[in-house]
């Protein structure tokens, strides 16, 4: 992968976009829905922080809505991949979007 600067060495496949956007959560089987703050975006992940422990490969459904009216919110199919306490009885949720609409 080629490099974006003489100090820069990417090893993922995607540069990570910090977001600091709410995140509308809902579980894909049962249609509870939970809110969540974005931390990052990439080409196929998200990770955000949300009061509510999910499991790993849970299936949600995301939406980041963008604070400026003229981009369109974000809404994807997400896979959880990794859970984090953050012991403060918050979770960080990483996982890999499947499908963004």
């Amino acid at each position: 992968m080629p490099s974006m600067g003489t100090d820069y060495d990417e090893k993922r496949n995607f540069i990570r976009m910090f977001v600091n956007a709410e995140v509308k959560i809902s579980v894909a089987a049962t249609g509870e829905t939970f809110v969540g703050e974005g931390k990052n975006l990439s080409g196929d992940g998200a990770l955000f922080v949300t009061d509510k422990e999910f499991e790993i490969n849970q299936k949600l459904n995301l939406e980041i809505s963008s604070e400026k009216s003229n981009l369109a919110s974000l809404n994807a199919e997400f896979e959880v991949k990794r859970v984090e306490s953050l012991g403060d009885g918050k979770f960080e949720i990483a996982g890999t979007m499947l499908d963004v609409k």
